[in-house]
């Protein structure tokens, strides 16, 4: 139920619906006075949403920073990397696997095996889509490991986890039951790493962070950062929104 809730209620937290709410009461109101400031609030509101520069500022603060890749000297037994990195309805997808804008996670959490920085990768996720159930990403990514000939040995899925505390409490089990004693890395997006610690944590699951899939960037103080209006602004924020709401339903319910 939890599950169906989160996903149902998505559309409240989207900052783009605020402005295009607002936008709407300012339309039909018949109060003058109020019809004005809406509007006005309605643009402030988009201006502020699609500032580059500020939103750069707070996800620095957000995002959680670990090592870096050189500075593994000793390889880990597994990295643990958490789903969400592929989009299930690009066309055509029958001879390719479609990643969506979080492909760093897969990607470099393959790089951190390449270079031999850990022996094994987990691949935890089924389905987030409420309509999509079918479709486990753990599962539907092998046809592409197997394409970059990565031996099947080197590679555990675990296919049925929908959101992060499943893919920790769902990880737990198949880390106790092949890597006891086993030195775990867990590859997430920076701006999600702070989640995922807390649960991981609250099961009992010894691993070290690694982050990926940063969004900030160095600051600039530059016209096209601090002035110009982002057309991503409102999809980054959607994503901070969420994923800070997300943590504090979380650790309201106790998972962190």
């Amino acid at each position: 139920m939890f599950f169906i809730i989160s996903k149902t209620l998505y559309f409240l937290i989207q900052p783009i619906n605020w402005v295009l709410g607002t936008l709407c009461y300012s339309v039909f109101t018949k109060n003058e006075k109020r019809k004005k400031r809406t509007a006005i609030l309605a643009l402030v509101l988009g201006l502020f949403f699609t500032n580059h520069f500020i939103y750069n500022q707070v996800i620095q603060l957000w995002e959680y920073d670990t090592m870096h890749m050189d500075e593994i000297k000793e390889p880990y037994d597994l990295a643990i990397v958490l789903g969400g990195y592929s989009n299930f309805y690009i066309r055509p997808a029958d001879d390719r696997h479609n990643f969506n804008a979080r492909a760093n996670r897969f990607t470099q959490a393959l790089e951190l095996y390449k270079k031999g920085k850990v022996k094994k990768l987990l691949f935890t996720g089924g389905s987030g889509d409420i309509l999509n159930q079918n479709s486990s990403e753990a599962l539907e990514i092998v046809k592409f490991l197997e394409t970059m000939d990565i031996p099947r040995a080197d590679y555990i899925l675990e296919p049925d986890s929908r959101n992060t505390r499943e893919n920790a409490l769902f990880s737990k089990k198949i880390i106790e039951e092949k890597f006891p004693d086993g030195k775990c890395l867990l590859v997430t997006s920076a701006w999600h790493m702070r989640r995922s610690i807390g649960l991981f944590k609250k099961v009992d699951v010894d691993f070290t962070p690694f982050s990926v899939d940063h969004i900030g960037e160095k600051t600039r103080f530059v016209p096209m950062s601090m002035i110009v209006p982002d057309r991503l602004g409102f999809y980054r924020w959607e994503i901070l929104i969420k994923e800070i709401i997300g943590y504090t339903v979380y650790w309201l319910k106790g998972y962190l």
